[in-house]
C-alpha cells in the first residue's frame, strides 16, 4: 500500500506538471486566447460568449491553470467553438477508436515479439535466429508510413475485403465482429509489425541471458521438460523488459495514431489533436494531452503492479523497503 501510494503522488505530480507546461505552450503562441478560442476570425459576439464561458482567460496563467484543474475534477472538460462540440462527447465518440487501434496494435506487436524472441534465443546464431534478426532490422529500418503505404497497395487494394484508403470507419467488436476486423486489422497491422520487431529484439536479449542462468540449469537438473523450461521459466525470467516496453510505448503508439487515422479512415484522438493544433484550439488540445497523460501514467503503473506478480522478488523487496 505504501508504494502504491508512492506511485499515485507521483501520478498527481506529472499530471500537474504536463498539463501545465501544455497550458503554457498552447498560452504563449496566443495572442488572444478568447478568439483562438471562438475558431479566429469571428464576431465579438462570439468572443463575448467565449469570455462569458471562461472569463479567466485574462488571469496569469496560474490562475487560468487552477481555474481549468477545477473543472476537469467536476467534469468540464472544455468546449469546442471550432467543432462546435463539448469535449467530453468529442472523448465519448473518438476514444474508443484510438483504443481500439492502441489495443489490438499492442497484440499483434506481442504475438510477433513472443514467438520470435524465444525461439530466437532458444535457436541462437542458428538461421531461423538470422533470419528473424535480418527481418526485424529491415522492419525497424522502415518508417511506418512506409509500412502503411505497403499495406495499402499489397493487402487494401488487392483483397476488396478491406476498406479502400481513407474510408474505415469505428464498428464496435460487440456489434459485428466481422465488421470490426475489417476496419481495424490493417490499421492495428502497421503499427504493430514494428512493434513486434522492436519487441522480439528486447526478449531475445533477455531470453539468452535466461538461458544461461542457475535457476535454468537447476530446472533442467531436475528434469523439468525442455519445452515448459523455455516458454515458462525462461520466459518468466526475461518478461519483465517487454512489460516495460509495451508501457512506454502507449505514448508514441497513440501519438502514431495520428498517421494512421489519417491515413486509413478511422477517425479518433490521434486526428482530432492534429486538427485541433491546426485551429489552435486550446482547450481540446489541453483536455486530449491530459487524456493522454492518464493514459501513460496508468500504464506505467499497471506494469510496475504486474512485476509483483511475475517476479515474487520485486514484491518481497517492496514490502520491504
Amino acid at each position: 500500500m505504501r508504494y502504491l501510494g508512492q506511485r499515485l503522488i507521483q501520478f498527481v505530480l506529472v499530471f500537474i506538471l504536463v498539463t501545465f507546461l501544455v497550458m503554457v505552450a498552447t498560452r504563449i503562441g496566443s495572442r488572444d486566447p478568447a478568439r483562438d478560442l471562438a475558431g479566429g476570425a469571428v464576431s465579438e459576439q462570439q468572443i463575448e460568449r467565449v469570455m462569458n464561458d471562461y472569463p479567466y482567460l485574462d488571469d496569469p496563467l496560474p490562475v487560468q491553470y487552477v481555474y481549468w484543474l477545477k473543472d476537469v475534477f467536476t467534469g468540464d472538460w472544455g468546449y469546442s467553438y471550432v467543432a462546435s462540440q463539448s469535449n467530453l462527447e468529442m472523448f465519448q465518440q473518438r476514444m474508443p477508436t484510438t483504443v481500439f487501434i492502441v489495443f489490438w496494435s499492442i497484440l499483434i506487436g506481442l504475438i510477433i515479439a513472443v514467438p520470435l524472441g524465444v525461439y530466437g534465443a532458444y535457436r541462437r546464431d542458428r538461421a531461423f535466429d538470422r533470419g528473424s534478426s535480418l527481418a526485424s532490422f529491415a522492419v525497424l529500418s522502415t518508417p511506418p508510413l512506409v509500412i502503411a503505404v505497403l499495406a495499402l497497395f499489397l493487402i487494401t487494394n488487392r483483397l476488396t475485403f478491406f476498406p479502400t484508403l481513407g474510408s474505415s470507419r469505428y464498428v464496435a467488436p460487440w456489434d459485428s465482429p466481422i465488421d470490426h476486423f475489417k476496419n481495424f486489422f490493417i490499421p492495428a497491422l502497421v503499427l504493430g509489425v514494428g512493434l513486434g520487431a522492436a519487441w522480439s529484439r528486447l526478449l531475445r536479449a533477455d531470453m539468452i541471458l535466461a538461458l544461461q542462468s542457475d535457476a535454468i540449469n537447476m530446472a533442467r537438473a531436475k528434469g523439468i521438460s525442455p519445452r515448459r523450461v523455455l516458454w515458462v521459466h525462461a520466459l518468466r525470467m526475461s518478461i519483465l523488459t517487454l512489460m516495460t516496453s509495451v508501457a512506454l510505448s502507449m505514448a508514441a503508439l497513440i501519438g502514431g495514431t495520428v498517421v494512421i487515422e489519417a491515413f486509413f479512415g478511422p477517425k479518433g484522438i490521434g486526428e482530432r489533436l492534429l486538427f485541433a493544433i491546426q485551429q489552435n484550439d486550446l482547450l481540446v488540445i489541453q483536455a486530449i494531452m491530459a487524456i493522454l497523460v492518464v493514459t501513460v501514467v496508468l500504464a506505467n503503473l499497471v506494469v510496475d503492479l504486474l512485476y509483483s506478480v511475475v517476479d515474487p522478488r520485486i514484491r518481497l523487496a517492496r514490502s520491504l523497503g
